[in-house]
């Protein structure tokens, strides 16, 4: 597949804004099965592949009120920003410092960047 150089472009800036302030975050990832009897089991979380180079980014106030996994919500206080191919969805988590962060969104438009919403969850 042949790509526009716009979008080419917009990757490379993607890229160079990522590489002003990266982290290299482990990603942890829990699979949920359907249980039988219409809800789900969680299964124990798992790293997904190795690092990712990504850039997290504070939000200002007035984010968009989501729920956490546990349907709690929260008013997420980061975006998280990685390539367009990072491998992120809602409800990953990762550890930063001893804190503990868990994605409660993902923007969809996927064509140069992914961006998640992020809500710390407590050390």
């Amino acid at each position: 597949m042949t790509i526009s150089a716009e979008l080419r472009t917009q990757r490379r800036l993607t890229a160079e804004f990522i590489e002003a302030d990266p982290l290299e975050l482990q990603i942890m990832r829990a699979t949920r099965t359907p249980n039988g009897s219409g809800g789900y089991k969680t299964a124990a979380p798992a790293p997904v592949g190795g690092l990712q180079r990504l850039r997290l980014i504070p939000l200002q106030d007035g984010s968009t009120e989501r729920y956490d996994a546990n349907g709690k919500q929260v008013f997420p206080q980061y975006m998280l920003m990685g390539p367009f191919d990072a491998d992120l969805q809602r409800w990953d988590y990762f550890e930063l410092n001893g804190d503990r962060y868990q994605i409660v969104f993902i923007n969809r438009n996927r064509s140069y960047q992914t961006k998640g919403e992020v809500a710390y969850l407590g050390s």
